[in-house]
Order: structure tokens, then C-alpha cells, then sequence
């Protein structure tokens, strides 16, 4: 039994709409989970809640943790954004709106699409609302049975506004709206969701403008910010830090207001570390540091340790030259593909390599897979239980005959190509294994978000690399465009450690022509409020 905080009984309390603003670490899943819990209750049996969730991980365990404590959540959705469009709006209703049938309706993927349908699919790829032009383009790709996986927020938004018969059925179906991660939405997403809150059905939207780091993907924090000044909408914050050392918390807040109030903490464990030479050398001297480390500190085995990097470049000089046991987590030439079969592929490898990845990760790929009859869900069984018998060797031919019958697509050249290159590459293979306690981990801050560790080493701590600056119009202007996603995923990367974090700027860098600069720490390293938060070393001694 958790006991919550008072600020996290406020926020389960029914209040109606709601905003939650949720720091790292402060137990929001709990909290979201509990007050699902709670509304369920009272709900009749035909009537569920929508929860929507950045991934797919994300939402089983979300939909683990609701149904603890025997809550029946059948006809509760639990998925993620896109997945939620086409069950529940699209493919019952889109053909009500643009007539014809819906019932062969195929996503696709870039990698997925014909090369008649890829110049028209171009034309969509940054859309938020459907308009006449718009409009023209999709009703061609739906005659084709295609939806390009890109419009789906835009085209769900569409259908709610066009579709009586989609609200009143989403309205007689839930009655509420939970999305996790608001702070990366879209601009569609975020529509979407005020269509259906403004439908009659309670919304419940959790972020954190602070980890908003996906910029990139034309997501923006503005929506959420938008949502705590809306009329109808409750703004209650949850603020406590329960995963973070006291003085990591402390130093993390200072980021973004000087004048944060601190926790009391008995220790500072945040270092800001000079490595002399470059962004190389700090990984060849890596292998001294952690093994030290490790010997003061016998409590935490190698997986305890993270080494968080700003770029694949750096990721790169880390595969070259740490020699202890590590792991990699980069993208392999299969997750480049972004298509369905590439998405299945990885699929299997993880369930072929990593026991601890159940059958069901696998099976809930398929297209239609909760709708599959007896016999060929159990087909399907044995196709993906199979893998864990096949040799290496055979990998290259199982996968596309196993994605060819189960999918019913025919693997393209570029993807067998892709598929080519990570079965012949053991160093690729092992980034589908189960992690080991002698492996320290190495990613992105990205790839970070949502994990958590007792170390982080975060490296990259140096002008020009985090935050990205840009030449002035004269020599000494300092130009940082994108000054707050950057501060956010510093934010993000110092917040994964529970116990110590590791600040790293070098001494010189290496350019993005692989040329040796200069290096000058990080305007990040230097904002007002961190004095006194940090201890420094320099490295090698």
C-alpha cells in the first residue's frame, strides 16, 4: 500500500478536468493509476476510461498497476496515441465521414508506402488540421486503402468533429480521457484531446514542462501551458522528488529558477568534472574512473552506471574505446526503416534473444491481433514461439517469411538489406539480450528519458555540443538556438541519477569534422543558483 503525499491525495481526489504537472521521480504513474483505480469503481460495466501513453511499455504498465487490487478495466483503452485514433475513431467511423469501406484500411510508414502513393504522402507529413486541399490528398490515399501514419491525430480530429456518431459513441463508451507525457504533443494531439473534453468527457492531462525534449517532432510544451490557464481545467502539481539524492533534486530545480527553495540533504552528490582532451579521451579514461568508482562505492554493480551522451558522435568514440563491459543502446539499420516490418523484426529479435520479453510484446504488433479467431491467433503462437529455436545462422531467412505470413507483407529490398546488416552483426544482436550486471550502460539522453540509475556519468558537457550554439554575426556572440529543449534534456539527463551524478566537460573538443577545438565548459555549468550545489574534481588527477 503506497501512502500518498498530501499533494498526491489532491490530485487523485475527482475533481473533474484536470491538469497534473508532475516533476521526475514524483510517483505521477502511481498517482494516475490510483485515481483510474478510483473511477472505475463507480463506473457500469459497459463504461471504461481512456489512458494514453507515450509507448506501448508505458501503457501495459499503466494497465498492470490499474488492474491490481481486482479492477476490471475490459472496457478501459489502454495504448498509445495513434493506436487509440485508428481503434476507436478510425476504422469504425472514417468511412462514415469519407464513404467507401474502411474495413482493408492500411497504416503506413514511409518505408511502407508505393511509390505512386510517397509524393502525395509528402505533402501531409506536417499537418495538424485537415483542410480542402488536405483533405483531397487523403480521400485519394483512402481510395488506395492507405493512411499515412503521420495524419492519423489530424485525421482522428477531423472524423470526432465531422462524425456525431463518433462522439456519442466515445461518450457513451468513456468517461474520462487520460493522457500521460502532454509535454510532448502535438499540435493535432492537442486539438483532439479539447474536441473530446469538449464532447462531455472529463480530461485528465499529466506532463512536466521540463522534460519537454522533442521539439524536433513539432511537439511543444505550449500546449500543456495552455491547458493550466484553461477555464474548466484544475492545475494541481505534484512536486516532491522521491527517486533523486536530495542534493541532485536540488541542483536539478536550480536549472530553471536560482531562487528554487532546496531540500535539506546531509551530502552533495553532483560533480562537475574536468576531463582533459577530448570527447575520445574521456571515454579511454572512463575505464579507470568507473572501475574506481566501483570499489569505493561496492554496493552498485556495472548496470548501476549510465553514461548519458549528447550524440550518436559521442556514442560512437564510446563503442571505440571503453573497454569494460558495456552496452550500446543506438539505433540499428532495422529501426531506421520505420516501417511495420521493421517494427515486427525488432520485435522478434527481442523475444528470440531477451527471455524476460513475453510472447504477447510480440503478438500485440500484429494488425487486428485482439480480433484474431482461436485458430489463427494459434498459428500465430507457434510462428513467434519458433524464433527461440532458430540458430543465428537461419535468421536472415526465418524473419521475412515469419513477417510475410503473419503480416501479409512482402519485405522489401531496403528492408532486407537492413535486416542483412544487423544479423551478420553481433555488436547489433546483443542490443536484443537481456542487460547484464556486468554491463555499464551507454545512450542518449534521449534514449534516457524514463529510465533511471543509480549513476549517471553525463558527458558532453562542453560549448557547441549541449547547449547547440551557432556562429554570431561577429566573433565572441554567443547564439543558442535552442537553448530550452537543451536545458531540458540536461535536465533530463541529471534526473535519471538516484544516487550520484557526474557533470563532464573536456578540454577540448572534437568538431562535427572530427577537428580538435578548444573546449570551454558549458553555459549550462554556470547558471545562476548552482554555486555550493556541486563538488568539482579534475580527471586524470
Amino acid at each position: 500500500m503506497i501512502n500518498f503525499t498530501e499533494e498526491q491525495k489532491e490530485a487523485i481526489k475527482p475533481q473533474g478536468s484536470l491538469v497534473i504537472t508532475a516533476c521526475p521521480g514524483s510517483g505521477k504513474t502511481a498517482v494516475i493509476a490510483q485515481k483510474i483505480r478510483n473511477e472505475l469503481e463507480s463506473l457500469k460495466l459497459y463504461q471504461g476510461v481512456t489512458a494514453i501513453t507515450f509507448t506501448r511499455k508505458a501503457s501495459k504498465e499503466l494497465e498492470e498497476r490499474c488492474r491490481s487490487g481486482d479492477s476490471d478495466t475490459k472496457s478501459s483503452f489502454f495504448g498509445t496515441i495513434d493506436s487509440f485514433c485508428l481503434s476507436e475513431i478510425l476504422y469504425p467511423f472514417l468511412n462514415q465521414v469519407l464513404g467507401g469501406s474502411s474495413e482493408n484500411l492500411e497504416p503506413k510508414y514511409d518505408s511502407d508506402l508505393t511509390e505512386l502513393e510517397k509524393p502525395l504522402a509528402t505533402i501531409l507529413k506536417d499537418i495538424d488540421q485537415i483542410d480542402d486541399e488536405s483533405l483531397k490528398i487523403i480521400e485519394s490515399l483512402y481510395s488506395k486503402g492507405t493512411i499515412f501514419f503521420p495524419t492519423i491525430p489530424a485525421l482522428a480530429l477531423y472524423v470526432h468533429e465531422n462524425c456525431a456518431a463518433c462522439r456519442n459513441y466515445l461518450k457513451a463508451k468513456y468517461t474520462s480521457i487520460y493522457i500521460d507525457e502532454y509535454q510532448d504533443s502535438s499540435k493535432a494531439q492537442h486539438m483532439l484531446f479539447l474536441s473530446i473534453v469538449d464532447s462531455g468527457i472529463t480530461g485528465v492531462a499529466v506532463g512536466d514542462l521540463q522534460q519537454s525534449i522533442y521539439g524536433w517532432r513539432r511537439c511543444s510544451p505550449e500546449f500543456l501551458k495552455e491547458l493550466m490557464r484553461r477555464p474548466g481545467f484544475t492545475h494541481r502539481t505534484v512536486s516532491y522528488n522521491h527517486r533523486c539524492h536530495p542534493s541532485i533534486a536540488n541542483y536539478a530545480n536550480r536549472l530553471f529558477n536560482q531562487n528554487f527553495a532546496l531540500t535539506e540533504a546531509n551530502s552533495v552528490q553532483v560533480w562537475q568534472s574536468k576531463f582533459t582532451g577530448t570527447q575520445r579521451d574521456a571515454a579511454v579514461s572512463l575505464n579507470s574512473l568507473i572501475p574506481a568508482m566501483l570499489e569505493k562505492n561496492n554496493t552498485f554493480k556495472p548496470s548501476d552506471i549510465a553514461i548519458l551522451v549528447r550524440n550518436n558522435r559521442t556514442l560512437g568514440y564510446l563503442r571505440d574505446h571503453i573497454s569494460l563491459p558495456c552496452r550500446i543502446f543506438s539505433d540499428d539499420a532495422i529501426d531506421g526503416l520505420q516501417s511495420k516490418t521493421g517494427i515486427f523484426w525488432s520485435a522478434l529479435l527481442k523475444y528470440r534473444y531477451d527471455q524476460s520479453f513475453t510472447l504477447d510484446h510480440v503478438l500485440e504488433i500484429l494488425p487486428d491481433h485482439a480480433s484474431l479467431s482461436k485458430t489463427k491467433l494459434i498459428d500465430a503462437r507457434k510462428s513467434v514461439k519458433k524464433i527461440r529455436s532458430i540458430e543465428p545462422a537461419f535468421l536472415e531467412s526465418y524473419l521475412p517469411a515469419a513477417s510475410k505470413k503473419l503480416l501479409n507483407i512482402e519485405p522489401k529490398d531496403s528492408e532486407l538489406a537492413a535486416l542483412k546488416i544487423v544479423v551478420c552483426d553481433p555488436d547489433a544482436l546483443k542490443q536484443y539480450t537481456a542487460i547484464s550486471d556486468d554491463e555499464i550502460q551507454c545512450m542518449t539522453l534521449h534514449k534516457s528519458k524514463g529510465l533511471e540509475f543509480e549513476v549517471v556519468i553525463h558527458l558532453d558537457l562542453s560549448e557547441w555540443i549541449i547547449p547547440y550554439q551557432e556562429s554570431g554575426q561577429s566573433y565572441g556572440d554567443k547564439n543558442y538556438p535552442n537553448w530550452e529543449q537543451d536545458l531540458n534534456l540536461h535536465f533530463v539527463g541529471i534526473t535519471r541519477a538516484k544516487s550520484i551524478c557526474i557533470l563532464v566537460h573536456t578540454t577540448q573538443r572534437l568538431n562535427a569534422q572530427n577537428e580538435t577545438k578548444n573546449g570551454a565548459p558549458s553555459a549550462f555549468l554556470d547558471l545562476p543558483g548552482l554555486q555550493g550545489l556541486f563538488k568539482t574534481f579534475s580527471y586524470p588527477q
